[in-house]
This record gives C-alpha cells, structure tokens and sequence, in this order.
C-alpha cells in the first residue's frame, strides 16, 4: 500500500514538473514563415559592380516606411510595405569603395560607413555631403577605418572602430568630431553591432550582448542576461536591435555546422520570442528553404515595428519583414 502511495506521489510530481516545463515553454513565442509581411531572395553576383552586387550587409530604416540595404556597391531603397525595391543611391564619384553599413538622419540624408576607407553622408541622389574621417586622440593613435555605425536620438554619429574593446568615435549630426568611448577588452570582447534604448543606452554586441555606462569619466561595460547567454553556449552574434518597449532581438548561434537564429529577449532579459532556424553548412550555397537563416548580418525594425533581417550564405542574400510584436 505505501508502494502505490508513493508511487501516485511520484506520478504527481512528474506531472507537475512537465507542467512546468511547457509553461516555461508556452511564454516562447515561436515565429514562422506565417509571420512574415514579406520576404527577398536574390542570387549574389559578387562581379556586379555599381548596379548591385545583391550582398545584403546592412538595413536601416526611417520613419516614412522606407529600408535603405546596404548592398556592397550601392544602397537599395526598399519600399517597407512591399519589400519591393523603389531605387538605389550610388556615389556616381566612385570615391565610396564599399557600401558596408547605413544609417539614416533626422533630415533625410544617410550616412554610409565604408570599411575600406571613412564614413561619408550623401543626400539621395548619392552626392556626398560629409566626409567622417577618423580622428586620432588618446588610446586612438593608430588610423582605423569603420566598422559599423548608429545614429543616437539628437541625431549624433556614433562610429564603431572594430577591435577586441570598445572603439567608438562620436561625431555631431555635421559631422564635427565630439569625443570618443574607449574600453579595454572585456567579456563582450568588442562590437560588432551596437544600438540604442528607448531611453538613450547604449548596447552593444559583441561575444555576448552588453550595456554601457561612464563612472568617473570612463565607459564601463555591462553584460546583459548573461545566464541565458551561457546556458545557450552561443559562440557567434550578429545583429541588434531594441523596440520601444525595450525588447532586445539578436541573432546567434552555437554550432558552426548551422546559421543563426533571430531571438527576442525582454528588458529583464527573458527570453519571449524565437524565429528562424539555421541553414546547414552543407547548404550554405543553395537558395534558403523555409524559415532557414544563414549568417544574419543585420537587423533593423520598420516605421510599423516589424523586424527586418538582413541575412546571407555564401549565394544568396535575403530580406525578410516579420511581425514579431504581438
């Protein structure tokens, strides 16, 4: 008789703790190809030249609904309730090498970053208005050229300098040099995407994804849910962006057989959302099947506050517009 009765108990608490578990699970909102507003797909011709290479390395987008790709030799102008392409910018000067990151101003301008040389802005018809050139100051000596680049709220350039810290310049909307934020290496262990908070903090991502403070004159980095970091064993990051709610998407991985995945973090760093599932290695020169996700090399939200992925493998770059806010 105490055998049976312990053996209900048991039977219980098996219950219960699967109970658990799929609660646990229910709060993770899986996303699919059902979710998508849109999505590209395009064959990369690296030999293209000025009329686009379709090797997407970059999204932003600005309040009137339109996506601005960097595209390696131009910028495509991509309508965001469509996801067809409505024009392209190009420096007709050829004095921009590489479109390799953009970012769009309060006036209707772009900033390009360059990696091959400096950050340049151009108004739409590709003109450039404002060449950015790196400006050495202390812990700054050696010439860098950028890496990728963020406008804050005020308008105010902020240039990432790559390395294994934190190497940021910021320059005003003219493009007037304004300070630098310097760190040494860190758990983070550089930047290669950074954005900003509703409330203006700066987050970065790096080997990891991070916040950043100054104390006493001197920029500190902080980790950001860096249990669910470890408990992932993630060992690539690309991609960041934050919602006005706080909400934090990144994309990662943790096999080097397989792309990345989009994930949705709250503020308090809980994970509420997952998109995307990574291509096999094996596949990373086929066109992308369903939901399958390659090296995702950028993420920007839409004037609506949809995701926008900018995604590549070795053949083949794709766009994709996914509503994951409710």
């Amino acid at each position: 008789m105490k055998r049976s009765w312990l053996a209900v108990v048991i039977g219980v608490l098996v219950l219960v703790s699967g109970f658990r578990v799929l609660a646990q699970t229910d709060t993770v909102k899986q996303y699919t190809a059902q979710n998508l507003d849109w999505h590209v797909q395009a064959t990369i011709d690296y030999q293209a030249g000025a009329k686009g290479a379709n090797l997407f390395l970059s999204a932003a987008a600005d309040a009137e609904g339109h996506i601005y790709v960097a595209n390696y030799s131009n910028v495509l102008i991509v309508d965001g309730k469509t996801g067809n392409t409505v024009g392209t910018i190009v420096d007709k000067s050829g004095t921009i090498q590489q479109y390799s990151d953009v970012a769009t101003t309060n006036d209707g301008n772009l900033w390009i970053a360059d990696n091959r040389s400096k950050v340049y802005q151009v108004d739409a018809n590709g003109n450039i208005l404002t060449i950015v050139s790196f400006h050495t100051s202390p812990g700054f000596s050696d010439e860098r050229n950028p890496s990728t680049l963020e406008t804050d709220q005020d308008g105010n350039l902020y240039v990432s300098y790559g390395g294994f810290g934190v190497f940021f310049q910021i320059f005003s909307p003219d493009g007037e040099y304004i300070r630098s934020i310097i760190t040494g290496a860190d758990k983070i262990q550089g930047v290669g995407h950074f954005t900003f908070a509703p409330d203006g903090t700066l987050y970065i991502l790096g080997n990891g994804v991070g916040w950043i403070s100054e104390e006493g004159g001197q920029a500190v980095v902080h980790e950001f849910a860096p249990e669910f970091m470890a408990e992932q064993q993630f060992i690539q990051y690309k991609g960041l962006v934050i919602d006005a709610e706080g909400n934090i998407y990144f994309s990662a991985g943790s096999d080097p057989d397989l792309g990345l995945s989009i994930f949705k973090l709250n503020k308090e760093g809980t994970l509420v959302g997952q998109y995307g599932q990574g291509q096999e290695r094996k596949n990373w020169s086929n066109a992308f099947g369903v939901d399958e996700l390659g090296h995702t090399l950028s993420l920007a939200l839409d004037a609506d506050g949809a995701l926008i992925i900018a995604d590549t493998n070795n053949s083949y770059s794709q766009l994709i517009k996914i509503n994951m806010q409710d």
